[in-house]
């Protein structure tokens, strides 16, 4: 039954917009869309209050920084508007809310969007036909819906203790951290110009330092006065590092050693290396009261969006969407006939 008053609503707004008698001075079917954007063509309108226009579409596909031959096809066009719809459908629920965006609000966010603009970019737009007028519109239609969700949807989700506890123990194993280690080491740069000779140079001072250190020389006053990378000055200390951090012929080696170990020189893509490993620190163990704030983050954030999903297909089909152009709509996948 709601669906033949739906249909009837729909058909009345279009004979109230006249969308069906543009011999009577009506509003006029859009045919360039959805092979092409015109900017003043009427391509939808919701709930007989948002018109969306072409250039409407124009400002969402720049927005959203697409390329420029992106709107020469009808799939990207037509998710354009399908998105302007749904935006359409909340903001009208928005404003039923009785929320709004200050305009000093919508000003200050104006401001930051076009403080990159250069001369270039103006000329690029005004070639498009937009103008400050039309993403004016489209920022504070963006912050109402913004506003509506933060004010009036997000404060309805909750998740209690049980909820996260819930989650923690089905996902017990990604919350274990991870094993780390904490080095110092001396690099001696290399090359594509290095010849043979300067590699061996390279590699025979490395030696000599690792036999140096092995004697009871400091680590750190010979990482300063020969390492070549920023370290040198902490007397090579690299902190404290996780398993994918460094290049993989470096961890392997670090991960290797134990505490107070020292390695063998070796050879990176960056040069030739001596690690000193100073603390190893295990993974910890998986801990809810740690993971607790980040699960309830991440179950409140799951939760508003199937909030969202579920309000804007309700919304859609309790709104009254008219698309003002030639559109069929896809067909549903055919059921088999069971058999008698």
């Amino acid at each position: 039954m709601k669906y033949i008053v739906r249909a009837a609503l729909v058909l009345a707004a279009t004979a109230a917009l006249g969308l069906g008698c543009s011999k009577k001075g009506g509003l006029k079917q859009a045919s360039a869309f959805p092979d092409s954007i015109v900017n003043n063509e009427v391509v939808a309108i919701v709930n007989q209050e948002d018109t969306i226009r072409g250039k409407d579409l124009k400002v969402l596909a720049y927005v959203a920084a697409a390329p420029v031959d992106s709107l020469k096809k009808k799939s990207f066009n037509g998710t354009l508007l399908d998105q302007l719809i749904d935006r359409s459908v909340f903001l009208h629920e928005a404003r039923a809310a009785g929320v709004s965006a200050p305009d000093s609000v919508v000003d200050m966010m104006m401001k930051q969007f076009t403080a990159n603009f250069d001369a270039g970019m103006g000329k690029e737009l005004t070639k498009a036909g937009l103008g400050p007028t039309d993403f004016r519109k489209a920022i504070e239609r963006d912050l109402l819906i913004r506003a509506y969700v933060k004010d009036k949807i997000q404060p309805t989700i909750t998740v209690t203790d049980a909820d996260c506890k819930a989650f923690f123990d089905q996902h017990e194993a990604s919350f274990t951290g991870v094993d780390s280690v904490c080095a110092r080491h001396i690099i001696l740069m290399t090359s594509p110009a290095d010849t043979d000779k300067d590699t061996a140079q390279k590699q025979q001072l490395m030696d000599s330092l690792r036999v140096r250190i092995r004697r009871g020389e400091k680590f750190e006053r010979l990482a300063k006065m020969y390492s070549q990378d920023g370290s040198s000055q902490r007397g090579g200390d690299l902190g404290c590092f996780a398993k994918g951090q460094m290049v993989k012929e470096f961890e392997d080696v670090a991960f290797s050693l134990k505490k107070g170990e020292l390695s063998k020189v070796f050879k990176t893509q960056f040069g030739f290396h001596l690690v000193q490993v100073t603390n190893k620190i295990p993974a910890a163990p998986p801990n809810y009261t740690i993971a607790k704030p980040h699960i309830e983050e991440l179950l409140k954030a799951q939760g508003l969006s199937t909030e969202l999903q579920n309000r804007l297909k309700r919304d859609k089909e309790a709104a009254i969407i008219v698309r003002n152009y030639k559109h069929t709509e896809p067909k549903a996948a055919a059921t088999k006939k069971s058999g008698a």
